[in-house]
């Protein structure tokens, strides 16, 4: 299934001529510098290709033809590659100084394979051109055609190719070579042949493909690239069948779903990143807009257009402040309810979401979804709407993914999410299933370790907001629509739910403490005793309400205490008794009272400053 609609996406990109996506026996690649040739093989010029993106000079991605796979054997690329195979020099640094070395070995591949492969093709001058280069060049020699500051500067390892002065375009579109450039040309000299089956992707009859191209662009993998499809010992095979023959697929749907998913990868706007997840997504549309994903990008790593702040991990805006606006609108709407309408987008749009992670020289799936753009939206509107909470709109209107991953993170890091949380979270947010029972444990330990963390106030609103949406999802997926109908976004004054209730009452003792005795307290009840009256109130509260007596006492010598004493009373006269024990669901509705109560307290005090001022 995820093969076979990464092979028909590549069709999608093929048709789009603004895609870049190469056709077959060819594949996009880095490229710095341009070699100037003339007629007779001398080299004029080395010109840059460099392009600027950001204030920084970045290698221009070009199609060229298919790059070798290389590993530790030496192969040349075809009609371009490395200063190494092009010139015979590598450049290295040691401690201060740069040094250049000769590869004789590298050079002299890279002439054998255009001699062998151009021969026939003498007769044109650009051909000509280059096989007379590669006679004339001298690795030893090099200083007499090139400047040390230049061979410095091609020293970065991006790709070199050919122009011959006076012809128009580079030595590799050269119409007259197509026949040269074949797929996977180093299959065809495998020793043991090529084997011919049934395709699993496409059903056709072709010649399977023995190892399959490296993917590209998966954060923690292998730079050089890692494979989905990977049989490299004995113990994976079957039926004396090596490598990939095990798995039959044809060479060259190899080449698209690969070509497919390294576009993905390489994508600004279809990637986004979460903790040791890579996801990549794409909607099944024929025209060259691509709408839907720049709204999914947007939803799925929302930043302020006006602020360009993002929750996400800090990469450039490819995501233009038009379209974050009507993301975030289109969002709001789906959010609240309301129906949207849109000539930009088709809300029956496939869209195809692949979630990956790295695992040594492989790379494994964690998630597949395919669903319409409007489901996929609508399941991300409902993640917000749960997620909501009054106060949170101080960290944005949506909080992205990401920022739920960073705020349960031991010390709000990165590097601390722990592993599966951030696939498990994703999926739980495109699915609309309950999420990952460890976040919401974790965000219950935020909370009442929020006093000794000292990152922000406690009980974070963004915390709180986690175990908000976790108890909806769970009251909601078990058809409990009472308790489901109980959480609200703030305070719920007539719900009698005991947890709750003592959650408000915690808070309520909590601002009586602090009004008898001001900010002059060296460690107030919600760092000795929010824990433990969370877990199990009947050994906490009386305890409590003894010192309540006390800041009362004091209040009322001040002239104060007459309300917040009426608020305690009321919430107490909904309590029964104080429970021995909570459990997790409980201890997070009293979470949830208390954060209520905290935020009505406060704004009260905010309204009556309001109205002193006036």
């Amino acid at each position: 299934m995820i093969l076979q609609a990464l092979n028909e996406y590549y069709q999608i990109l093929l048709n789009n001529p603004d895609s870049g996506v190469a056709k077959p026996g060819y594949s996009s690649s880095k490229v710095s510098h341009a070699i100037v040739l003339s007629k007779d093989g001398d080299l004029l010029e080395i010109v840059s290709m460099m392009i600027e993106d950001n204030k920084k000079f970045l290698p221009k991605f070009m199609i060229l033809p298919k790059e070798v796979q290389r590993k530790s054997n030496i192969k040349s690329n075809f009609l371009y590659d490395n200063i190494s195979y092009v010139f015979g020099l590598e450049v290295k640094k040691e401690g201060q100084e740069t040094k250049i070395y000769i590869h004789q070995k590298k050079f002299d591949a890279f002439k054998k394979k255009h001699t062998d492969l151009l021969n026939e093709y003498q007769s044109d001058v650009s051909v000509n051109a280059l096989l007379r280069f590669v006679d004339k060049w001298n690795p030893y020699e090099w200083e007499k055609h090139i400047d040390l500051e230049k061979v410095i500067e091609l020293g970065s390892g991006n790709n070199i190719i050919f122009k011959i002065e006076g012809i128009k375009g580079f030595l590799h579109e050269n119409g007259i070579l197509e026949d040269c450039i074949t797929i996977d040309d180093e299959d065809e000299k495998e020793s043991k042949g090529p084997f011919t089956s049934q395709c699993l992707i496409t059903g056709e009859i072709d010649r399977i493909a023995r190892t399959h191209k490296e993917i590209k662009g998966v954060q923690g993998a292998q730079s050089a690239g890692a494979a989905i499809v990977s049989f490299n010992k004995k113990s994976f095979e079957s039926y004396k069948k090596e490598q990939s023959y095990n798995s039959p697929v044809g060479r060259k749907a190899m080449f698209r779903y690969t070509t497919a998913l390294n576009y993905l990868l390489s994508s600004k706007i279809n990637k986004v990143n979460f903790a040791d997840i890579t996801m990549v997504f794409w909607a099944s549309r024929e025209d060259n807009k691509n709408v839907e994903e720049m709204i999914l990008a947007w939803s799925l790593d929302p930043f302020d257009p006006d602020k360009k702040e993002s929750g996400g991990d800090k990469k450039q805006y490819v995501v233009d402040d038009s379209t974050a606006r009507q993301a975030k609108e289109i969002l709001e709407h789906v959010r609240n309810g309301l129906p949207v309408k849109s000539k930009n987008f088709d809300e029956n749009t496939r869209c195809f979401l692949l979630g990956l992670a790295p695992n040594a020289a492989r790379i494994s799936i964690r998630f597949f979804r395919v669903n319409s753009f409007g489901e996929i939206l609508e399941k991300i509107a409902t993640h917000y709407r749960d997620l909501s909470i009054v106060g949170i709109e101080r960290y944005g209107t949506f909080i992205s993914p990401w920022r739920i991953l960073k705020e349960v993170a031991t010390l709000g890091k990165s590097e601390n999410i722990p592993p599966l949380l951030g696939g498990q979270l994703i999926d739980s947010v495109l699915t609309g299933r309950i999420y990952p029972y460890s976040l919401y444990t974790l965000a219950l330990s935020r909370v009442k370790g929020a006093k000794r963390d000292e990152r922000d106030e406690p009980a974070n609103p963004i915390s709180v907001g986690i175990i908000k949406a976790f108890l909806l999802r769970c009251f909601r997926i078990q058809s409990q629509k009472e308790k489901e109908e109980m959480i609200k976004v703030g305070l719920n004054e007539s719900l009698t739910n005991s947890a709750y209730r003592l959650g408000r009452l915690f808070s309520l003792l909590e601002k009586a403490q602090k009004d008898a005795i001001g900010k002059g307290i060296n460690a107030g009840i919600s760092d000795k005793y929010f824990g433990s009256a969370s877990a199990t109130p009947a050994t906490v509260f009386p305890i409590l309400l003894r010192l309540y007596r006390h800041h009362k006492s004091k209040l009322q010598k001040e002239g104060k205490g007459g309300y917040i004493d009426m608020r305690i009373q009321d919430v107490m006269n909904g309590l029964d008794s104080f429970p021995a024990h909570l459990n997790l669901e409980e201890q997070g509705m009293f979470v949830l009272g208390y954060y209520h109560q905290n935020q009505a307290n406060y704004t009260k005090v905010e309204k009556e400053e309001d109205v002193q001022d006036e």
